[in-house]
């Protein structure tokens, strides 16, 4: 979810991929039928086809649904409006105002994205929610099936009730765009563009006009600025368009390299002195349940020493529940739909099976085309590590690969593997060899005595 107010225990915010969220509202819902289908969606990880081309902003308690409204962008001869779908309040929150402080958030959002007008039906006979949409400044401008159609300014009602101020959350140390004069471009991604300015800054700006996406980068810029990691290449400063989030001013890369550069010449104990290196710096987020999302080799750096250094750290995800499609296609793991440890752990295989086999994987490649691709070039692979990749490809379970190194060499000194004939068999040896060596220690020591 994305934040708009958090105070205490009361959170109001966007909803994207909280599939437990989802599945409160769907059981707000009166048709059966209905509850059901969307429920049997939510199981297999996909947002019921209620809630596409709409957003949801939700207000929770505790963890506990209060209440949620449902909206979506219309295009009304060329003028775009928001209409509100639904409004829903639990009876024991009624008349504590979260039904004004969800229609002032869609209103706010409104503005963000540049609409006219909210537009929303409401039934004549619904006095109380007549009243409150009335007081927030809305007004009839026809009526139609479902009752009486209103209306409100986004402009004036943002300006009036102070929309931004009670929204927006700016840091202090946060840079307007219009004093920022660049340079040149300097790189292009998935994401955005980064540039340099005039007086030396490194400014990352992002490209999309998802309004959520916008929101929720911000939300996880502001997180990161405050790491005390320094493995990762962070943000410094939020950058802002009249009030609205567009970028960030990001730290220098050190002296060093990108992790591809050189890679061909490295021998193969520099190759594992780099994966080690990833994997501790990976261990660290995820301990702070930090996921890298998006980690390959064009986001890994090395500096003049050898410690790493991660880019992209927009990238990152701090959330449950973030469904991992964002990624190029060979990175995604296909056991796993939602990023966690086990996403980060997959796209950390497939980038030092890249690095050891010196062979760069189509960004499109399938499961099965990579897989193939690790068929052909696993001789090339020492036996530990053919063990760690015969895990990734041909079982379920995700390791750290010093984890699966570990416990590599446990299953070669333990005797797991055989049966009980041969353990049996295993026992007896040891225990008529530990016999005749201590005859032999006797015998040894009286003829010692002797002498």
């Amino acid at each position: 979810m994305i934040n708009l107010v958090k105070k205490e225990n009361l959170n109001l915010g966007i909803l994207e991929t909280d599939f437990d969220i989802f599945a409160d509202i769907v059981n707000t819902f009166s048709s059966e039928e209905a509850k059901k289908d969307c429920l049997l969606d939510l199981d297999d990880y996909v947002i019921p086809e209620y809630f596409r081309n709409k957003i949801t902003i939700v207000i929770q308690t505790n963890s506990m649904l209060i209440g949620y409204t449902t909206f979506e962008f219309k295009n009304n001869n060329n003028i775009l409006q928001v209409e509100i779908n639904k409004l829903y309040v639990l009876d024991e929150f009624k008349e504590k105002n979260m039904e004004a402080l969800l229609i002032e958030s869609v209103i706010y959002v409104a503005g963000e994205v540049g609409s006219r007008n909210v537009i929303v039906t409401v039934d004549e006979h619904d006095y109380n929610m007549l009243k409150i949409y009335q007081s927030l400044g809305f007004y009839e401008v026809g009526i139609n099936e479902n009752g009486s159609l209103l209306s409100v300014n986004v402009v004036s009602s943002v300006r009036v009730r102070m929309l931004n101020e009670k929204f927006r959350d700016i840091l202090p140390d946060s840079i307007d765009y219009k004093s920022l004069k660049l340079v040149k471009k300097i790189a292009q991604g998935r994401s955005g563009n980064i540039y340099l300015t005039e007086d030396g800054r490194i400014l990352k700006m992002f490209t999309s006009t998802s309004f959520t996406y916008i929101k929720d980068r911000e939300e996880t810029i502001k997180y990161i600025k405050n790491l005390d990691i320094p493995e990762i290449v962070k943000p410094k400063h939020l950058v802002y368009y009249d009030g609205v989030f567009v970028g960030y001013i990001m730290e220098y890369l050190p002296e060093g390299e990108p992790l591809w550069q050189r890679s061909e010449n490295y021998s193969f104990e520099q190759k594992i002195d780099r994966i080690k290196e990833i994997e501790r710096v990976m261990k660290k987020l995820h301990e702070r349940k930090i996921y890298i999302c998006d980690l390959n080799p064009d986001n890994i750096f090395f500096d003049s020493e050898g410690k790493v250094k991660l880019i992209d750290c927009d990238a990152f995800v701090i959330k449950n529940n973030v469904i991992n499609n964002e990624v190029d296609q060979k990175y995604r793991d296909p056991l796993n739909k939602i990023v966690s440890e086990k996403t980060d752990l997959y796209a950390f295989a497939i980038t030092t099976l890249q690095l050891l086999i010196d062979k760069i994987i189509p960004n499109d490649s399938s499961f099965q085309e990579i897989e193939r691709i690790y068929n052909k070039n696993k001789n090339k692979l020492p036996v530990s590590f053919k063990n760690y990749y015969d895990h990734i490809f041909k079982g379920k379970d995700r390791y750290y690969l010093t984890d699966s190194y570990e416990k590599y060499l446990n299953e070669i000194y333990t005797n797991d593997g055989l049966d009980d004939d041969e353990n049996k068999s295993g026992k007896i040896s040891v225990i008529i060899l530990s016999f005749i060596m201590v005859i032999i220690a006797v015998i040894g020591y009286f003829v010692f005595k002797s002498r």
